[in-house]
């Protein structure tokens, strides 16, 4: 099925109209919700938030993104998604099983804690997690209904947490029965359920070149049409908040164009899915899956500030104790590294990590600091060294601002000398010995600035710091210093980190994601800036679960609990997360 002229055209149009609409403003509006918010601050009453949850079985969720969006035969999709939070490419359960797809639906976690494994419900731990109805039940007076195809979804439902439970024989009475109770007063929480898109991908094939697969999908979405207008149309619609939720339980296996087999979990048709969540208070927000092929190194980074007022400093501080681990011990061997880009230089003996009471002399303790060449008595912009109290190592080449660096100083034993080299980049810099210069630091561990003379301020971002308990080898250094995280499954000597800070946490907290949770409290006004970059010294590294940097069916769940203002869902321990939405003004 060939219809990439089209496409191009309703692509062309597509883009003009969000562009249109992405420059509306977003500025905080009148009598928004915000979430966590009692609703009688709104002026409503509780029974005015109202939800209707549709769930599709078997849609893949990027050819659903195509039709809606590129060739427009999803027209209702498309209009649900300029107000909504949504992600094509979600990804569902590995288990596969239907059963196991609509308990992540319905429970908000993961098989390993719902444990519904196959359709019979054999050792589930449902009463340990239960359903949303019966959340529901327990917290609100909300009506609740289930109007489904598929038998199976009734019998993972706890009994006594449904007003009405309706199983039929095909999605034409399904859709009746939505439009019938979305006309009833006290309607408060829906579930419909759509079969047949499943059933026609089962019979006659998933995928984008398969027409009855297609067309089965502008039938549903026509039905979605259908329930949408049954909302709108509510005598008393403009007094009520309605989030409408639309989620696919799995997406279906035919064969991927080889152009987009990356290897990665995205690219397996049949875990591929869409969550879709809509209010017309919120404006566009589609959650793109990560680039796996020349992926840019995408996150954020505290701007730190070394300036002689101490109101203008902004920095990282570690509690004394904790900060002791960070100690250079003269009978062990360590790993430091970061990575930097320097906007702004300032003076000599600027400090970026370490834990000496002052930067400059040869105080006991450790440093990484920019600001004077090997004289050590000049100001040379982009000169660097690593300090252990009065030794200084240095690296030969200067830093040059705004651009990216990955810093490492290597400690190493031989026999019973202890020496230090540094490294930018993966290139080595000087290598001195550090036997007696004292690593012990009498000061607190501290990123991003340090006690002493500072007549210039100097900016600098810093961010995927680490602290291994190992001299890591030479060659593993040089081939995997571009890597922008460290995760289990990337890095060999992951178990020998005893701190790892990613440093993008965006709060005042620069949490250590080791089990030590030593962490930095942040001092001065800072503030955080987002980032994407490609360089040749970068390798972005992969999470090790990318699924969980999309929208997923296990997040739709909270999603609800905080539109029905449920504040018990902490109790709850979902494996969901929590997707803001941005509103509009439109």
């Amino acid at each position: 099925m060939r219809r990439d002229i089209g496409k191009k055209i309703r692509f062309a149009a597509w883009s003009c109209l969000l562009m249109i609409l992405s420059s509306s403003c977003n500025k905080n509006m009148e009598g928004k919700l915000e979430f966590g918010s009692e609703p009688k601050d709104l002026g409503l009453t509780a029974n005015q938030y109202k939800i209707a949850y549709i769930v599709v079985e078997g849609a893949v969720g990027t050819v659903v993104g195509n039709e809606a969006t590129d060739y427009g035969s999803m027209p209702n999709m498309a209009a649900l998604s300029l107000n909504g939070v949504f992600s094509w490419n979600s990804v569902s359960s590995e288990n596969g099983t239907l059963a196991t797809n609509y308990a992540d639906l319905l429970t908000g976690t993961e098989v390993s804690k719902h444990r519904v494994k196959d359709d019979q419900l054999n050792g589930n731990n449902l009463a340990a997690y239960p359903t949303i109805f019966k959340r529901i039940k327990q917290y609100k007076p909300s009506r609740t209904a289930l109007l489904t195809s598929n038998p199976l979804v009734s019998t993972i439902i706890e009994s006594g947490s449904l007003d009405l439970n309706s199983v039929f024989s095909n999605d034409s009475e399904v859709l009746k029965a939505a439009k019938e109770e979305l006309g009833k007063e006290d309607v408060g929480f829906m579930m419909a359920t759509f079969s047949n898109v499943r059933i026609t991908g089962d019979q006659s094939g998933y995928g984008p070149d398969n027409d009855k697969y297609i067309q089965a999908l502008a039938q549903f979405d026509r039905q979605l049409g259908e329930i949408r207008k049954t909302i709108i149309a509510r005598k008393n619609y403009k007094n009520e908040r309605w989030l409408i939720v639309v989620a696919s339980t799995n997406g279906g296996k035919y064969e991927l164009n080889p152009a987009l087999q990356d290897g990665s979990v995205f690219a397996i048709p049949e875990r591929n899915n869409f969550v879709l969540m809509n209010n017309p208070e919120f404006s566009y927000k589609l959650v793109e899956r990560m680039e796996t092929v020349d992926p840019a190194w995408t996150s954020s980074a505290v701007t730190f500030v070394s300036n002689s007022t101490a109101s203008n400093q902004i920095y990282g501080q570690m509690s004394v104790a904790d900060g002791k681990a960070f100690d250079i011990d003269k009978t062990k061997e360590y790993t430091i590294g970061f990575k930097i880009k320097i906007t702004e230089f300032g003076n000599l003996n600027t400090t970026l990590l370490g834990n000496r009471t002052s930067t400059s002399g040869g105080e006991a303790g450790w440093a990484f600091l920019t600001g004077t060449d090997a004289s050590e008595n000049n100001l040379s912009k982009g000169s660097f060294r690593f300090k252990v109290a009065n030794t200084s190592i240095y690296f030969s080449k200067k830093l040059a601002t705004n651009t990216w660096y990955a810093v490492f100083a290597r400690i190493y034993k031989e026999g019973d000398k202890q020496y230090a080299t540094i490294y930018v980049d993966g290139v080595a810099g000087e290598t001195k010995e550090i036997t007696n210069s004292n690593g012990i630091g009498a000061g607190r561990f501290q990123l991003g600035y340090g006690n002493g003379y500072i007549e210039k301020t100097q900016k600098q971002l810093m961010a995927d710091v680490r602290f291994y308990n190992a001299a890591l080898p030479v060659d593993y250094i040089k081939s995997n210093y571009c890597t922008t995280m460290s995760t289990a499954g990337s890095d060999a000597y992951y178990n020998n980190l005893i701190g790892y800070w990613p440093a993008n946490d965006r709060d005042n907290i620069i949490r250590d994601k080791t089990g030590n949770k030593r962490n930095f409290n942040l001092i001065g006004a800072f503030a955080y800036t987002s980032f994407s970059e490609r360089a040749g010294n970068l390798c972005p590294t992969l999470p090790d679960n990318l699924e969980r940097y999309v929208v997923r069916t296990v997040d739709a769940p909270l999603m609800i609990y905080n539109w029905m203002n449920i504040i018990e869902v902490g109790q709850f321990e979902l494996d969901a997360q929590s997707w803001s939405p941005a509103f509009s003004n439109n």
